[in-house]
């Protein structure tokens, strides 16, 4: 398995999870696992990379993200 930066995090969703709650539950995630560090620590989560995907998401500035 390949490493991956420290303070980031890789989340797999099934397919009945619509995008939209996707995106809405990644942004959650981060917001909980910050308030959780007081905010010492920028975590940042990532949907695991499927084709193109990973690539939009790296482009994408803070905030895009924060749209979503």
């Amino acid at each position: 398995m390949t490493e991956i930066p420290d303070n980031h995090v890789i989340v797999k969703f099934g397919k009945g999870i619509s995008p939209d709650v996707q995106g809405k539950g990644l942004l959650a995630f981060e917001r909980i696992l910050r308030d959780l560090t007081d905010h010492k620590l920028w975590i940042e989560v990532f949907k695991e990379a499927r084709g193109d995907d990973s690539k939009l998401r790296m482009m994408m500035t803070p905030e895009e993200r924060a749209k979503l």
